[in-house]
């Protein structure tokens, strides 16, 4: 018997990742799986050197997560001649100056969203990256979901008809309890935007990919927990304030409802909170057209909702559960069989594919720098809306 080599020829992509926190193990969960997944791409990651703020965390993430090297300088891991990407995966008040640096120093750039706390500095981030020629990618997940792509094929290919209206929510109750520190999540220098900006940001994202830029909106931001006790070295989620803790104001918001409309006219309705008790992760998309109807939940994301109205008045198809599978999307990269739900952690391999692809190709990922920048311009026009009390435009 003649045994064969399994190596083949890919390019070796080494990555610095900035931050060791909660998404570090989900984008090295993503590195790991990718040869695995997507054996065919000609590319495959290094884990090259992490880097945190200081020397105990930057070392105990880089021992966990399985990379080479640690350091508590993240210049230090950005301008390393030994590094082509530069993952971003801190606290959103860093985005800006890691990703510049990384930018200038000729490294490509994933980086976490939102992009930036301003949209002005996310335009700043794409507009060098596109003259610096670099690849650039922005974490929008749910995008790369086969029932979000098969929405996004139904509506191109004309199957729902004329766009009339598309809703979107993400509602958590992550942050619900009042006695959860003041961390950094609600200082607004810090995190920007609160419900809005951190999960609002993706429904934005979705409703762009599927019925194209959002350009007028009328938002109401409200903060229903105005103070919450002071942080004794909490980081992030799951973190516990002391009992006798002062309060501190909440710089930012809680909840977010924002009304707009896409550049056809069609009407958008979305929700954000993290204070929505009983509903611990729930994402979702409607879409609503002058032949049909499409519904589709992350939770339930092996599926979509699909109504159609038949060619007579009164009649119509009914609604039909198109279960998701093989034929759509990436799924098939996953299982060989239909109905079993895809997770953020697939999610982000596929993203990491799409990246790598695009580096190989000398292009942009999707979504890219320009795509992050565009939501934030969404969101910051929500924001001044909600203290104008009018409505505002969306300026691209």
């Amino acid at each position: 018997m003649t045994i064969s080599p399994t190596t083949k020829e890919t390019r070796r992509l080494r990555v610095a990742l900035i931050g060791a926190g909660l998404m570090a193990k989900s984008h090295t969960l993503a590195y790991g799986a990718l040869p695995t997944l997507f054996p065919t791409l000609a590319a495959a990651p290094e884990l090259s050197v992490l880097a945190d703020a200081d020397d105990a965390r930057a070392e105990a993430g880089a021992r966990a997560l399985g990379f080479s090297r640690w350091t508590s300088s993240w210049r230090e891991a950005v301008s390393d001649p030994e590094v082509d990407v530069v993952d971003i995966v801190t606290p959103n008040w860093l985005h800006y100056e890691v990703a510049m640096e990384a930018i200038a120093a000729g490294k490509h750039v994933y980086c976490e969203k939102p992009l930036a706390t301003t949209a002005k500095e996310a335009r700043t981030m794409w507009e060098a990256a596109r003259e610096a020629g670099v690849t650039t990618a922005v974490g929008y997940s749910y995008l790369g979901n086969p029932g979000v792509q098969l929405i996004k094929r139904l509506i191109d290919e004309g199957t729902l008809g004329e766009l009339w209206s598309v809703k979107g929510h993400f509602v958590v109750d992550a942050n619900a309890d009042p006695a959860l520190p003041r961390t950094w999540h609600y200082e607004r220098g810090k995190a920007g935007l609160g419900a809005l900006g951190d999960i609002g940001s993706h429904v934005v994202s979705m409703v762009q990919a599927l019925g194209g830029p959002i350009t007028r909106v009328f938002g109401d931001l409200a903060t229903v927990v105005p103070a919450r006790p002071e942080a004794s070295g909490a980081l992030s989620y799951g973190s516990r304030a002391a009992a006798d803790a002062p309060l501190l104001p909440v710089e930012n918001d809680d909840v977010a409802t924002v009304l707009g409309r896409l550049g056809n006219s069609a009407a958008v309705v979305i929700e954000a909170s993290r204070v929505g008790n009983g509903r611990p992760f729930d994402l979702g998309i409607e879409v609503f057209g002058s032949k049909g109807s499409v519904r589709f939940s992350q939770q339930d994301s092996y599926k979509v909702e699909l109504f159609l109205r038949g060619a007579e008045p009164a009649a119509s198809t009914g609604t039909t559960t198109v279960t998701l599978g093989p034929g759509h999307g990436d799924y098939g990269a996953f299982w060989p069989f239909p109905g079993v739900t895809i997770g953020l952690h697939e999610l982000k391999a596929v993203e990491v594919r799409n990246l790598f692809q695009a580096i190989l190709d000398r292009g942009q990922a999707y979504p890219s720098f320009e795509d992050g920048w565009r939501v934030t311009e969404v969101l910051e026009a929500a924001e001044r809306s909600s203290r104008t009390g009018i409505w505002e435009e969306v300026i691209f």
